[in-house]
């Protein structure tokens, strides 16, 4: 069985980077966005965990689900960046078809291959019997790691500090690696990111309905929206005033926070030998130093480490935006949004 790994964050922290150098690691299976495409960006948790036992084909339609969200994404031309599947190029899938959550990102981050793994993994999935959800992702990851003959499987979705409960709960004995980034560099990151602020939107829409308006067709509280929200309705749904539409730098510190503050929650829960907290800022300014800590907690035994960390330094990159290009104001406010996600890190001995 090959050992399991968790790149975790409140998204915008540098996982991405964590993802894309471990794809060059030997020993590694680098699984990017796995979570966040079969959980429609991080609002079907539940949906993505059921507590029944399910067949081989039920398993296969929560992986190759094809979602509301990341497909409205898709069709209004507003997709995330970290999409890999071609979907205007005159492919398989495309945005009239969606794209199944499995093939957004994940397979073709593997191989340009994906159509013919994505066919590969449906016939061994659909095969299954009845199992509990646990079983079967461990069946896909396992069946995955041996397909490309590694040792190692290494999730790491954005954002995924919001599925960290369910995780623990499904892959007790896997190893977390918790990737931090300064909050007001995150939030400020999360304001220029799509996905985010398509799950903010939901999540205000959310609470005034009372229901995810994504998946289900109530509107009974559809007159107590503002205006402004209703161009986010998935039958009026409009791109451009998505792209226009301001969300403030501290709402995001404020989501930053909570997240933060909620994750480490379960961390605290799950054994000392099982986790690793990385700073996002060691890894650009003590590079070397942080990635051999790293690559030495997902892979302690390989005998290609070394190598590794040589070729892998130089797609270290530093970013190019930082909280201190905002003005006063709102430098103020979102200190104080990110003040309470903060604390809660210093406790654990990070500091900034």
């Amino acid at each position: 069985m090959p050992n399991e790994i968790f790149v975790i964050g409140t998204g915008r922290c540098g996982s991405t980077l964590i993802s894309n150098i471990l794809n060059h690691h030997p020993d590694v299976l680098s699984l990017s966005e796995f979570f966040t495409f079969v959980t429609d960006l991080g609002t079907l948790i539940p949906q993505a965990f059921p507590a029944m036992q399910i067949n081989g084909a039920q398993f296969w339609q929560i992986v190759s689900g094809v979602y509301a969200k990341q497909n409205i994404m898709l069709a209004h031309d507003i997709a995330i960046k970290e999409v890999l599947y071609p979907f205007k190029t005159g492919v398989r899938f495309n945005a009239s078809t969606g794209v199944p959550a499995i093939l957004q990102t994940t397979l073709p981050h593997l191989t340009p291959e994906y159509d013919a793994l994505f066919d590969q993994i449906h016939t061994v999935i659909t095969a299954r019997g009845m199992a509990t959800a646990e079983a079967h992702y461990h069946a896909l990851f396992g069946w995955l790691a041996a397909h490309f003959g590694r040792s190692i499987w290494v999730e790491r979705s954005g954002g995924s500090l919001r599925v960290i409960e369910r995780l623990y709960q499904h892959f007790p004995n896997a190893k977390f690696l918790h990737i931090v980034r300064d909050g007001r560099d995150c939030a400020l990151s999360m304001q220029r990111h799509n996905g985010f602020k398509m799950v903010l939107l939901v999540f205000q829409i959310t609470e005034i309905l009372g229901i995810d308006p994504y998946e289900s067709d109530d509107r009974s509280w559809q007159d107590d929206l503002p205006d402004e929200l209703i161009s986010f309705l998935p039958e009026s749904f409009s791109g451009k005033d998505f792209l226009a539409y301001d969300v403030p730098p501290s709402l995001y510190g404020h989501y930053w926070s909570g997240e933060i503050m909620a994750g480490l929650d379960v961390l605290d829960r799950i054994p000392a030998a099982q986790q690793l907290t990385l700073q996002y800022e060691s890894i650009l300014t003590d590079t070397r130093n942080t990635i051999e800590h790293m690559i030495q907690f997902v892979s302690p035994d390989s005998s290609t480490n070394a190598d590794w960390c040589d070729a892998v330094m130089s797609s270290v990159k530093r970013p190019t935006a930082a909280w201190q290009t905002l003005d006063a104001r709102e430098q103020s406010r979102l200190n104080d949004a990110c003040e309470p996600g903060f604390a809660a890190l210093t406790k654990r001995g990070i500091r900034w």
